[in-house]
């Protein structure tokens, strides 16, 4: 801190040293009192340092590794069916390579990449715990312990399992929750297995004796498959591992079938899996699945917390909208269109007690937990039941039991025929449609494509500057040739899959669909809602929509955690020690192929704003070039002015000098004349004044005259000089006679010498040398050369030009100020992507790229129609008749 001095810094070479004073050291140590700016300048200080004047986003984590490019660039509008064949297709084609080289070598297969068991075994934990975190703490204590915290041990499935089976009874009812807070994703498998063909769908190849399953999952608006072997975490540690199981077992019975004993009990069958897995003690979809989603994310700790309808997009490919119960306008509409159609063209998740932030039960409801929505009936009676599971998979826990919950006074023989349903069912429950939307808010409805609809997909990414006050802008035109259904989905990269490096900021998404000439507020044809949890994406469906050329107009708005470390922070902290870091490795590879989707688009930004800039740099120093020169051009008109009236004055002098000169000859003469007369009448006695004091008298009157005129004027003059010894050459001077009787003055042979007639070619004047022309710095050409701007390289964005001389670069300061101290400014940027779905074959989707001075945001769109703050300013200028004209000065790609 500047001011502080102590000796233990004083031979600190970086500390800059303070400049000797002539004050007192009561001055000195005064504190130097701050300039007070005017309100609104202190404002605009406080605001120009709050963000960064650029916004800039890590892209790679990894740049010596780079990802290769996305090779669904060249199909811009392909039916869904082909990307999701293609991507199965490739794992297949892995899988039974795979599966080959295995049999070749006569070995089960081992997935070296993401290994459970040497990761557990070397306590490193890396397909458990994300990058910073210990949810699961490894280590010699946690693993000998006697509570399941953490996985004890890894086996693989024909070691656990008795009869192994793989999707032989695929039941909704037989998912279980495991020791991971992962409910919303059990609730995705338990939707997924109660639509026709769900979860072998996502499975696409596996080989149960080789041991390799292969899974598809939608990422980032395509298909991604995931690979894994056969192994598995347990609850309890091997037999060869100290326990207290094993203590206990050997106390009771010491023969030889105490381990067999041991191994049946706590590693035989699902209820031995530490994670998820099948009510069913022999069936291994569930934690196969789970696994594969894991190693997808990177890691098991990844996928604790999120939202059913997050997990129902990764598994089906849908899109889901997030309702709240008391947002829907027609209950009886959202019955019939939507909820009556679960499984087929739907599927729902819901929730009860988040907004209330409550944990505790709504007549046995668990709150702040996920249910699935597995059917939707209407009895005979007109009674209309939904039917939900919890992901639990256990007996009477977290089920309703109010109205047709089981052993209510409701439910007859009749009904339960009807319906199927048996009494005891582990986690499966009725509920009327009126109860459903009373007890439970919030919903996730995730809308289905089948294989046989002809709905195409098209998208495009982007990077989104995220100012601190959002507005929207114009991002995207979308060319409809024909009519047809179109669903708008805009979303961000799911950080889950990088979890760990998302950094400070977290984004909501909004965004309005305009036709292309009505882009005004109030011609909005369909805004998104935002949702309350799901930040991921919103989206909008449109049941028809008429051909043409339409807008969309994006807001990104960005919220701030400073409690979490920026990008290059984790960076940082992991690479510092320089080691080895394979998770390092693994999530910023990841983090990597998710940014790679906007690579392109933000390279051709930079290059627009580096042009733009350059431009806007060549112009400004072209200007300022310009003023120097015309003040210099000023400087030379009234130094010229100066020095023409300091001539005119050293001619007024030099006249004077010539006219005093001539008197001064003049009266030598004169008195010369006078002196032979007094000769003549030998006149003694008598003295001739001194001429040359009369002259100085008359000179230095003149003198003061000029000199006074000259101050007059009011323009700068040049000093005057003395008049003592200058005025008069000493060519020029006349010699007073001496006084009649005065003894001859030293020299006076020699002045008498001087005296006699000189020739007539010496008192002739001389000729005056010719003027001299001087050359000066200040003269120049009309106007500026351009030729500087070869001075300047294409990416110097210097706004003045440079100073010759170079000026000395300032003083280095290496102690922290006190704004040095505070965080570092705003810098938010959103990877945003935009999909859209629709049955028109020729549909175009474009990116609107910046433009001239759009500092590529794109056009600017007015505010929501119910916005507060703009309303509150009633009618502005140029709003009588709507925004008025918007010029468009974009490009596309």
């Amino acid at each position: 801190m500047h001011g502080y001095s102590s000796s233990d810094e004083s031979d600190d070479p970086r500390r800059p040293r303070s400049q000797p004073s002539s004050s007192s050291n009561n001055q000195d140590n005064k504190k130097k009192r701050k300039k007070r700016l005017p309100p609104q300048q202190s404002i605009n200080k406080i605001w120009k340092k709050f963000s960064n004047r650029k916004f800039y986003t890590a892209l790679s984590i990894l740049p010596f590794d780079s990802v290769a490019p996305r090779s669904g660039l060249d199909r811009p509008n392909e039916l869904l069916s082909e990307g999701y064949e293609r991507a199965a297709e490739e794992c297949r084609r892995k899988v039974e390579k795979i599966v080959k080289e295995c049999k070749r070598v006569n070995m089960r297969y081992r997935d070296q990449g993401w290994d459970l068991d040497w990761d557990l075994r070397y306590e490193k934990g890396n397909t458990l715990n994300y990058i910073g975190s210990d949810k699961f703490e490894i280590n010699k204590t946690t693993l000998l312990g006697s509570k399941a915290v953490v996985p004890k041990a890894v086996k693989r499935v024909h070691e656990i399992f008795e009869k192994p089976t793989f999707l032989k009874d695929v039941s909704g009812s037989d998912v279980k929750q495991g020791g991971l807070g992962d409910c919303w994703l059990m609730s995705s498998f338990t939707a997924l297995a109660s639509a026709d063909n769900g979860v072998p769908r996502c499975c696409v190849a596996y080989d149960t004796k080789i041991g390799i399953y292969g899974f598809l999952f939608y990422r980032d608006g395509e298909w991604v498959y995931s690979i894994v072997d056969d192994k598995l975490y347990l609850k309890s540690p091997g037999w060869d591992s100290p326990s207290m199981q094993r203590d206990l077992l050997q106390q009771i019975d010491r023969n030889e079938e105490t381990e067999s004993t041991y191994r049946k009990t706590y590693q035989t069958g699902s209820k031995a899996l530490f994670f998820a897995q099948c009510k069913d003690q022999n069936e291994t979809w569930v934690p196969l699945l789970e696994k594969a989603y894991a190693k997808a994310h990177g890691d098991y700790a990844s996928l604790s917390g999120g939202w059913i309808g997050e997990g129902l997009e990764d598994l089906s490919g849908g899109v889901t909208t997030e309702l709240l119960a008391s947002d829907i306008l027609d209950l009886d509409a959202f019955w019939d269109n939507e909820l009556s159609k679960v499984n087929k063209e739907f599927m729902f998740g819901c929730s009860a007690g988040i907004l209330d932030y409550g944990y505790g039960h709504r007549d046995g409801i668990s709150e702040a937990h996920a249910y699935v929505v597995t059917d939707a009936r209407t009895l005979k009676s007109g009674q209309r039941l939904v039917k939900l599971r919890n992901p639990w998979g256990e007996i009477r826990k977290g089920l309703w039991e109010g109205a047709w919950s089981d052993g209510s006074k409701e439910w007859t023989a009749e009904a339960q025929e009807e319906l199927g349903h048996k009494f005891g069912s582990d986690s499966v429950f009725w509920i009327t449609f009126e109860d459903l939307v009373r007890k439970y808010t919030h919903f996730d409805r995730t809308r289905l494509f089948r294989e046989d609809d002809d709905w195409r997909c098209c998208q495009r990414w982007i990077g989104v500057d995220v100012p601190w006050k959002a507005e929207y802008h114009e991002k995207f035109r979308i060319k409809l040739t024909k009519d047809s259904p179109l669903i708008l989905v805009l979303s961000q990269l799911d950080g889950r899959y990088f979890k760990g490096l998302q950094g400070q900021y977290s984004f909501r998404l909004h965004f309005r669909l305009h036709h292309e000439d009505q882009p005004d507020a109030e011609d909005y044809i369909v805004r998104s809602h935002g949702n309350y949890f799901m930040k991921r994406s919103v989206s909008v469906e449109l049941p028809d929509l008429p051909s043409g050329n339409y807008t969309v107009y994006l807001k990104v708005t960005g919220q701030r955690n400073q409690e979490l470390p920026s990008v290059e922070e984790v960076v940082k902290r992991e690479s510092q020690k320089r080691v080895e870091n394979e998770k390092l490795a693994q999530v910023g590879y990841a983090y990597d192929l998710a940014h790679s989707k906007a690579w392109e688009h933000m390279e051709k930004v930079t290059e627009i704003r580096n042009k733009r800039d350059q431009e806007k740099a060549t112009t400004h120093r072209q200007k300022e070039r310009r003023r120097q020169w015309e003040r210099r051009h000023i400087s030379r008109d009234v130094t010229k002015k100066q020095k023409k009236k300091n001539g005119e004055k050293k001619e007024r002098k030099k006249e004077l000098r010539e006219e005093l000169r001539k008197k001064a000859i003049e009266a030598a003469a004169k008195a010369e004349v006078k002196e032979e007369s007094n000769k003549s009448e030998n006149v003694s006695g008598v003295s001739t004044p001194l001429d040359g004091d009369i002259v100085n008298i008359d000179v230095s009157k003149l003198a003061l005259n000029d000199d006074s005129d000259s101050s007059a004027s009011g323009s700068p003059t040049d000093t005057p000089k003395s008049e003592k010894s200058s005025i008069f050459p000493s060519d020029e001077k006349e010699d007073v006679p001496p006084v009649s009787g005065a003894p001859p003055a030293a020299g006076e042979e020699k002045d008498a010498a001087a005296e006699e007639p000189k020739p007539a070619e010496e008192e002739e004047k001389k000729p005056e040398p010719p003027a001299v022309v001087e050359e000066s710095d200040g003269d120049s050409s009309d106007s500026p050369v351009e030729d500087w701007e070869e001075l300047y390289s294409d990416d110097d964005y210097t706004r003045r030009p440079r100073q010759f001389p170079y000026p000395a670069p300032p003083l280095r300061d290496d102690y922290d100020t006190e704004e040095e101290k505070m965080p570092t400014p705003w810098n938010a940027v959103c990877i945003v992507g935009i999909r859209v779905y629709s049955k028109d074959e020729e549909l175009e989707l474009l990116t609107v790229m910046e433009g001239g001075s759009l500092d590529g945001m794109g056009e600017k769109g007015q505010a929501d129609l119910d916005n507060a703050q703009d309303n509150a300013g009633g009618v502005r200028l140029g709003e009588e008749n709507g925004a008025g004209e918007i010029g468009l000065g974009v490009d596309m790609e």
